[in-house]
This record gives C-alpha cells, sequence and structure tokens, in this order.
C-alpha cells in the first residue's frame, strides 16, 4: 500500500488543475457491425487478400515474360497461368462488388437497429477497439472521471461508413449493460471522422451544469441555428483545461465588440460565389432546361417538306435569343468568380474577435465557460483610472448587450459578444409592459450558479522563452530571395551544435534539449544532464546523441532551424479597448497606446525589428513592425503576448482572430532582411474577400447528421495546402517577375480555398471554382509534392520531385555536418552518482525479478514505437501519442512497483546498477527519471565542474569556480606574471 502511495505522491494531480490523465475507450466501426454484417465484412476482407494475391502473381508474371521468348516453353506455361489467375482476379473481383452491395444493403436498412459494441472480435487493426489517454477537461470532470483510471462513460467512435454513423446518432448503442448516446463532434472531430458519445445516464445527470441550462428546445423555439456552429460550441466543454479559481461570475458582464474601418486601405479583393449567385444561377439554369426543352419539342415536330407558319418560326427564335441572353448571363455571374482585383477601399477591423479583459490580475488564458470561450488578457484597473485622472478624462457606466449599465468599480471581467457564443438564446425575460426584469446574462448568471458550472482556462500563460524553430512554410515564401550564404547564416546556430557533437559540452546539451533558456518543459533526463553532464560519456547518452544528429540533421532539410522567437498570443491593443467602451472615444488617432508600424512584446528589447507570422503561414505575408516596449507600455502589458495597435491591418494580413491565436515573433535579421527584399520588389497586400454565414436550422439528430457528413467530405485541407507548396517549389532566385506575379495571385487564390475548406465545417458552404482558374491552378498542381517533403512528412523518392532550386531543397547541398569523434572534456563518470544505495545487490532473486519485469516492459515499448513515425504527423496527433505514451508510463509504473512490492529507491538503485552498460534506457528515464535525478541532486550536493580541467570538485564557498590544484596553478601564474611587471617596471 505504501508503494501505491508513494507512486500517487509522484504525479499529486490536484483537483481541477487540468493535469490528470484520463484512459477512454476508443472504436472504429468493427465492433459495432450486427453479426450477419460482421460475418459478410470478414468476407469481403478474405476475398480483397485474394484480390492481393492475384494482383501480385500478374505483376510477377508478366515482369518474367519480357525476359522470355514467345517459343520457350516456360513461356506458354507461364502465359497459361497469367491467363488463369486474370480469370480468378476478375471473378474475385465480381465476387466482392456483389458482397460489397449486400453488405452496404444491410447497413442501409439496419439504420433504424440500436447496436450494440462486441468487444470479443479479431478486429483488423488496434484502432478499431483500444484504449486511448486524454487530459482532463470539464466534460470529465463533470463525469468524475479520476487521474490515472479507465472510465467508460466517453467513448470515442470513428466512423467511416455513414450508415452505421446515421444509426448510432438516432439510436444510440449499447456497451457493458449502457445505453450511449451522441454527445458532440467539434470541428476538428468532424475533419477526421470523429465523434464522442456518452453515457445516457451521466449526461442527463450533468447536462444542464455543462450547458447551463440551454436545451435544444429553447434554440429551436428561437429559430434553431447553424447544425455544426452548435456542435462547435458544445465541444468546448471537451478541451483540456483547468478550474479557473478565484472567478466571480458575478464580477463579469458582456458588451459589444470594437469594429471599425480603416479607409484607403490598398486589398486584394477576391470576389467568391454568394447565396444570391447561387440561387440566381439555379434560376437561370431552370429556366435554360425549361427553354431547351421546348427547343426539342419544336424540333421533333418539325416535318420534312412542311413549311412552318411565321408565328412558330418568331418563336423558336424567341427561344433561341433567351437562351442566348441566359447563358451570356450565367457566364457573366462565373466570369467573376475568384476574379482578383487590386483595389483601394475600407477593411473593416474586428478588433476584439473572441477577445476580453480582466481587470482583475490573472495570466493571460484561454477560457471555457458554457458557450463562451477566447482569449483574456489582464489590465490594472487602477492604472486605467489613473489614465483618466491625469487626462482629465471621465469614465463612463459601460453598457453590456442586453441594455443594463454599469460601474468599472462593479466589474473584474468583460467578455464580449463574439465570445459568448449562444447570446441570443438568453433573452431578457420581460413584464406585461415589457419591461426588462431580468436581463439575458443575468439569466445565465443564474443558471450558472444554480447548476454549478465551472469557468475553466487553457493555454495559459506560465512559461513563454525565445525558443521558436522555423518550418517550411515560413522559409518557402522567400525562396525568391534566399540566396545560399543566408541559408548558411540562418542555420548557423544549429550547424555549430551539430558541430559542436564531441567537443563542446554545451552544444550536446543544447541537441539534447538540457538548455533551461530554450526548453520551458524539461525532463528528468535533461534536467539531470544539467546536474551532472558528466553523463554524457555514458553509453546510452552518446548512442542517443548519435541517433538525435541524424533526426536533426532531417530537420534541417524540412526548414527547422532555432531562431530567437517564440509563438505567443496575439493581443489587441488593451488601452484603445477600455479607451472605447468607458470613455466613447473613436477617433482612432487617440486610442492605445501603440502607434502605426509598432507592436509591442516584452520579449524583446525596445527599439528591435520583429517579423509577426502566423502558423500555418501559407501566404507571403511577413508582418515586420517595431518593438515599443518602455515604461509607458510597461502600464498596460502584462503580458508575454504581442500586442497590436488599432490601426494595423496585420489581422487581414495574417488572418487571425484574437481568441488565442498565437502569433510567431522573432528577429532573425536573415529572414526579416529576405521579407524586406521581397516586399520592396512585389509589396504585401492583404487579400479581402467575404465569407458567407450558413443559415439556421432546426437542431436534431437529422439535421446534426447531415451538416457532420457534409463537413467529412469537405474538411480535408491538406491538399490545397499542399497545392501552395508546389507553387512556391517552382520559384527560385533566378525567377522572372512575372513568374513571381503569377504564383503571387495563384497562393492568394488557394489560401481562399483553405479558408473556406477551413471553415466549411461551421459554415457548410465552399464557393465555386471555375474553369479557367482551375486551369491556371493545374500548371502547378499537376507537379508531384516537392523534394523535402521525403524529410518534412517521410515521402518516398519516387513520390516527390527531383531535388530543385527552392530554398528548402538547397539546404540539402548547404548544410553538412562532420563526423562525430567524442573528446575527453569532463571529470570522471560513475553510475553510482546515480543511485541512493551504490552497494545495492544485483543479483538477488528480487534484483533478477526486477530486471526480467523492466525488459518485458522495455520490448513492449519497443514494438509500440516502431510503428509509430512522427514526421508523418500533425501536430495534434503529435500530441495525442505523447500523450498516450505519457499515460502508458505512468501506468506501467504504477504496476510495476505493485507488482514488485519494493520501494521506487531500492528499484531504481538495481535497474541503474544492472543497464550501466545498456545503449538504450528510454523506458528506465521515463518510469523513474525522477528518482534518479533527486539522487543526482542529493549526491552531488556541494559540488561544482572546475572551468578549467573539467574534473569536479567539492566547494566551500559558492563563488569558488576552481578546483584546489587549478586554483594554485592560476594564482601562481598570476604571481609570476605580477613578479615580470615589477620588474620591468624597475
Amino acid at each position: 500500500m505504501d508503494n501505491v502511495d508513494n507512486y500517487a505522491n509522484l504525479r499529486r494531480p490536484k483537483y481541477g488543475d487540468g493535469k490528470s490523465i484520463i484512459e477512454i475507450l476508443s472504436i472504429g466501426f468493427e465492433p459495432l457491425l450486427t453479426k450477419k454484417e460482421y460475418t459478410i465484412y470478414k468476407k469481403i476482407g478474405l476475398i480483397k487478400k485474394k484480390i492481393y494475391y492475384y494482383e501480385k502473381s500478374i505483376k510477377i508474371i508478366n515482369s518474367c515474360l519480357l525476359y522470355l521468348d514467345d517459343f520457350e516453353t516456360r513461356y506458354h506455361w507461364l502465359l497459361n497461368h497469367l491467363n488463369i489467375n486474370i480469370n480468378k482476379l476478375k471473378k474475385c473481383k465480381d465476387i466482392q462488388k456483389y458482397a460489397e452491395n449486400i453488405f452496404r444493403n444491410l447497413l442501409i436498412r439496419n439504420i433504424d437497429t440500436t447496436r450494440k459494441i462486441y468487444d470479443d472480435r479479431c478486429f483488423k487493426n488496434e484502432d478499431q477497439f483500444r484504449k486511448i489517454a486524454i487530459f482532463e477537461s470539464d466534460l470529465t470532470r463533470c463525469f468524475g472521471c479520476k487521474d490515472m483510471e479507465y472510465n467508460t462513460d466517453i467513448i470515442n467512435v470513428v466512423t467511416y461508413y455513414t450508415e452505421i454513423f446515421e444509426s448510432i446518432i438516432h439510436n444510440g448503442f449499447y456497451y457493458n449493460m449502457k445505453h450511449y448516446v451522441f454527445f458532440t463532434a467539434g470541428a476538428g472531430q468532424t475533419r477526421n471522422k470523429k465523434s464522442t458519445f456518452v453515457s445516457e445516464e451521466k449526461l442527463e445527470e450533468n447536462f444542464n451544469r455543462l450547458f447551463c441550462g440551454l436545451t435544444k428546445e429553447i434554440i429551436n423555439n428561437l429559430g434553431g441555428m447553424n447544425t455544426n456552429k452548435f456542435l462547435a460550441y458544445t465541444s468546448l466543454c471537451q478541451t483540456n483545461s483547468e478550474i479557473w479559481e478565484n472567478f466571480n461570475i458575478d464580477k463579469a458582464i458582456v458588451v459589444d465588440d470594437i469594429e471599425y474601418e480603416i479607409p484607403n486601405q490598398i486589398v486584394r479583393y477576391i470576389y467568391t460565389e454568394t447565396p444570391e449567385d447561387k440561387n440566381k444561377l439555379f434560376s437561370l439554369q431552370n429556366d435554360l432546361i425549361k427553354i431547351d426543352n421546348e427547343i426539342k419539342i419544336i424540333k421533333l415536330g418539325k416535318r420534312k417538306g412542311v413549311r412552318r407558319n411565321k408565328v412558330e418560326i418568331e418563336h423558336e427564335k424567341e427561344l433561341r435569343d433567351r437562351k442566348k441572353r441566359l447563358l451570356h448571363e450565367i457566364e457573366i455571374i462565373k466570369s467573376k468568380y475568384h476574379k482578383p482585383e487590386i483595389k483601394k477601399m475600407s477593411v473593416k477591423i474586428p478588433f476584439t474577435d473572441g477577445f476580453g479583459i480582466s481587470l482583475k490580475k490573472t495570466q493571460s488564458a484561454m477560457i471555457r465557460l458554457p458557450f463562451i470561450k477566447g482569449l483574456i488578457a489582464y489590465v490594472p484597473k487602477k492604472a486605467f483610472k489613473n489614465y483618466c485622472y491625469n487626462n482629465n478624462i471621465k469614465i463612463n457606466k459601460i453598457q453590456d448587450i442586453y441594455g443594463k449599465y454599469h460601474s468599472i468599480d462593479n466589474i473584474d471581467y468583460i467578455f464580449t459578444k463574439s465570445q459568448f457564443k449562444m447570446y441570443k438564446y438568453y433573452q431578457n425575460i420581460l413584464n406585461e409592459h415589457d419591461e426588462v426584469i431580468k436581463t439575458g446574462w443575468e439569466v445565465y448568471k443564474e443558471n450558472f450558479k444554480k447548476y454549478n458550472c465551472d469557468a475553466c482556462r487553457c493555454n495559459v500563460e506560465r512559461k513563454v522563452k525565445l525558443n521558436a524553430k522555423t518550418n517550411y512554410q515560413i522559409l518557402q515564401t522567400l525562396t525568391t530571395e534566399m540566396i545560399d550564404d543566408e541559408i548558411k547564416q540562418l542555420a548557423s546556430y544549429d550547424i555549430d551544435n551539430l558541430n559542436g557533437i564531441g567537443n563542446d559540452i554545451q552544444s550536446m546539451l543544447n541537441i539534447l534539449g538540457a538548455n533551461e533558456e530554450k526548453n520551458d518543459n524539461l525532463s528528468y533526463l535533461q534536467k539531470s544532464l544539467l546536474l551532472y553532464p558528466e553523463m554524457l560519456k555514458d553509453f546510452y547518452l552518446r548512442t542517443l546523441i548519435k541517433n538525435t544528429k541524424n533526426s536533426m540533421i532531417n530537420k534541417f532539410r524540412s526548414g527547422k532551424f532555432n531562431i530567437e522567437g517564440s509563438y505567443t498570443f496575439v493581443i489587441p491593443d488593451t488601452l484603445a479597448c477600455l479607451q472605447w467602451w468607458f470613455t466613447d472615444e473613436r477617433n482612432l488617432d487617440k486610442l492605445g497606446f501603440l502607434k502605426e508600424n509598432e507592436v509591442c512584446c516584452t520579449l524583446f528589447e525596445s527599439g528591435e525589428e520583429l517579423d509577426c507570422l502566423r502558423s500555418p503561414h501559407l501566404d507571403h505575408a511577413h508582418c515586420i513592425r517595431n518593438n515599443k516596449n518602455d515604461n509607458d507600455t510597461a502600464l498596460w502589458v502584462k503580458s508575454k503576448g504581442v500586442y497590436v495597435g488599432v490601426k494595423d491591418i496585420m489581422s487581414k494580413l495574417l488572418m487571425y482572430d484574437n481568441d488565442g491565436d498565437k502569433l510567431l515573433v522573432h528577429r532573425n535579421k536573415t529572414i526579416i532582411n529576405c521579407a524586406k527584399r521581397f516586399q520592396e520588389k512585389y509589396g504585401m497586400i492583404p487579400n479581402y474577400y467575404e465569407m458567407p454565414k450558413a443559415s439556421p436550422t432546426e437542431l436534431n439528430n437529422t439535421t446534426l447528421y447531415d451538416g457532420i457528413v457534409l463537413a467529412y467530405h469537405h474538411g480535408n485541407i491538406g491538399l490545397p495546402s499542399n497545392e501552395i507548396t508546389k507553387i512556391f517549389m517552382t520559384l527560385n532566385p533566378e525567377s522572372t517577375e512575372e513568374d513571381v506575379k503569377e504564383a503571387i495571385e495563384i497562393v492568394a487564390l488557394r489560401c481562399v480555398d483553405v479558408n473556406f475548406t477551413i471553415d466549411y465545417a461551421k459554415t457548410l458552404y465552399k464557393p465555386t471554382i471555375p474553369k479557367q482558374v482551375l486551369k491556371r491552378y493545374k500548371n502547378y498542381s499537376k507537379k508531384n509534392i516537392p523534394h523535402f517533403f521525403i524529410y518534412a512528412k517521410g515521402k518516398k523518392a519516387y513520390q516527390v520531385e527531383p531535388l530543385g532550386n527552392c530554398n528548402i531543397d538547397r539546404i540539402y547541398n548547404i548544410v553538412h555536418s562532420k563526423r562525430i569523434v567524442f573528446k575527453d572534456l569532463l571529470g570522471k563518470y560513475s553510475y553510482k552518482v546515480l543511485m541512493n544505495d551504490a552497494n545495492v545487490d544485483r543479483n538477488s532473486e528480487k534484483a533478477k525479478e526486477i530486471v526480467e519485469l523492466y525488459n518485458s516492459i522495455n520490448e513492449a515499448n519497443k514494438r509500440k514505437l516502431s510503428y509509430i513515425n512522427l514526421n508523418t504527423l500533425d501536430i495534434y496527433e503529435k500530441k495525442r501519442v505523447k500523450l498516450q505514451l505519457e499515460f502508458d508510463s505512468n501506468k506501467q509504473r504504477k504496476e510495476f512497483i505493485e507488482y514488485i512490492g519494493e520501494s521506487k529507491e531500492y528499484i531504481t538503485d538495481v535497474l541503474v546498477k544492472s543497464l550501466q552498460n545498456d545503449i538504450n534506457k528510454d523506458t528506465l528515464w521515463k518510469l523513474f527519471g525522477d528518482v534518479i535525478y533527486e539522487n543526482i541532486k542529493r549526491n552531488l550536493e556541494g559540488t561544482k565542474i572546475c572551468e578549467v580541467c573539467g574534473e569536479r570538485f567539492n566547494y566551500s564557498n559558492n563563488k569558488m569556480k576552481y578546483c584546489k590544484k587549478c586554483s594554485y596553478e592560476i594564482q601562481l601564474d598570476l604571481s609570476r606574471k605580477y613578479k615580470n611587471k615589477v620588474k620591468n617596471n624597475t
């Protein structure tokens, strides 16, 4: 029992701190198949295996026939077998088609069936039935999920057959005597055909707490809403979050957003098909069909040799003229689509889109309350009141979106309408005289307290460091400007580290991530290396360095280099927000503490030139701004984020929202200089286009299903994003101005396609792309993906273009590394420093049992990792895999200690001593890294590394830098120099 308690003390998750990890079930469609469906599905699988076998055989026989003459006996024998295999293949394909028709028809007939999960089947792969780890969220807290425990109330479902999804969204399913119902599917889930189902009983218990008393019935009575937006908002409670402590809902209000126009801006206006266009085209095309039918009837009625009268001839002529006019009108409408036009116009800036302010001290963070999401940043109330007092400005009461006025003294939190996603459905309650007796916000607050709802935070700003890396998207936009020498300059820090392997301690520590300035999430191995760098002599660390070197080279070839920058929140000028709300100031020149072309980020010095970028970075926009960081800004800037002024159109250039989006802000001179040269030649013009909103509809399982399935088929952003990379791939420093301008325009159009695709899950709308534009796209899309995708995305050589001249491809021939030769740079390394008891007996029966168990866990972990290629995963999948690995390690540690029945210190000592010469200790550090770290810290207390000889010595004074021997020699040398100086002076 003590050992289990020791394990619990390792992590000590506090209720609501966001760090608990829960295990839930994730299933595919196979466990949901009925017995008859499953039988047919397995038969289809066997047929597919046969088809694969016959296709492979045919391929082999055909290759053999190429080398034989047609008069040889073997040739005819093979030809006979080829024909047999072709006939069998045809027969199998016919059987497959027949079986698939039966299977699909059976799925359709079973749509009204209430399915259940069968967990006793041999599934095609583990993704069909497995346990996955998730971080705690408002949903898991409501359901009472416990840290490091398996919970069956939440099930993740991945369904590729829409008929099965239709069945379970309407009827739910059973598992272990529990009934599960559809809960939600956020935009990210929808893109991957995922959805969340939960225990019906648990949902009924917690529904009001999760959704603050709002139901589908209330929404439908008020006109309904877009289904996929509803799903996006109901999925907010699934976000990994922590409880927002000390939050008081009574001190919060919701106000109108700040929105205004900046006149006379040069934009690339792109006209996209509107819903009105669609309706007009539909009407015109219907008229065209009617006219065509009439003309056909006239043609059929013509009789040979019979002359028609004048009325009939005139009628046909009129029909043909009308057809011509209709075709012309249709062509005019279609010709406007995706047609970029450089023009001067006013640009609307939604300044607080998703942003709110805290007047009470708190960290910048993204907030999650029922149907409320966005970013919140702190501004001192006192600072604003002093500012107004000193400038003789009156502070007015602020009006919320429901018409009620509030004094600044009674407010701690200002949310905006754009943050309160369902504000329309919390309505003012009126008496018989139409007087407001309770505002919509008061209804929300009353429900919030009545149902014990939680205010949560995520992505809380705690440690922000200059540890960013570039990626190929950031660099490819500069391919026409970046010459080889500049690539070398950009890579210099990483190349120095690479070439420092074996002969420079700091370089080796940097490569392993043991750098407190760059890494804000040090592992126990990295922490231990900082305490005891002599570990670099260990076989395991040397092997790790060699493997890391190969990985680094691949990263360089995909455009990943360290730069002095950070991904940090983008925050609107907070003083401007308070002026707008409390003083009614509307003059943009008088709002805020930032002027044109200025930003404020406290990570950098005042006056530094900064480049602000958005990820994903698709367009050529590099927003270069001057950093203002002085005593004036310090009053308002309480975050490490980048603050943007009111007269800046950066949000249109980078296409970000202020609801928690992060910008890469950096000061790398090489990138900034290249971006400046590009902008001097070609400018930097924002894309401007209208994105229509989806119409509201009644919320029910049918409309939710329809919306999700539509999003399944139109939500893939990978294709247009990769097409943009193909465009930049065609450019190089020798490209003509005409080629570059054409590429810029096509990239702009493709960016529009990407943004419509991203938002499709919410808008259910994508514009039609005209044939002439698709033809322009094809000039680039017909090419393979660029060569560097071998390193960026793990592609094969046959899938990519040959090595080209774009700047990412050129890295291959520019960035090189030297052969590793490890020099004796440090003092003696001893594995005993990693131990609590160096005299532990590793030959005892218990010790052998420990090593045997460790080896079995280690082998299982290696098998698991062999199936994972992180290079091919997107950022969300990488996070999921890392979370799963963390969960598995914590679970393994707990079970290890329980099974062995000894203390974690004893187990660790046995393993350190037994594995001292192993070249792979990944599992050891994952399971017991914290124990080793504490041992090192204790064993090395009162010691330092001599700055001259590199040997470790005991110090009595913290200011001591040298061991006794080196200190004596330094003093001797100083004395000798002093005597020579005295002698020379005399």
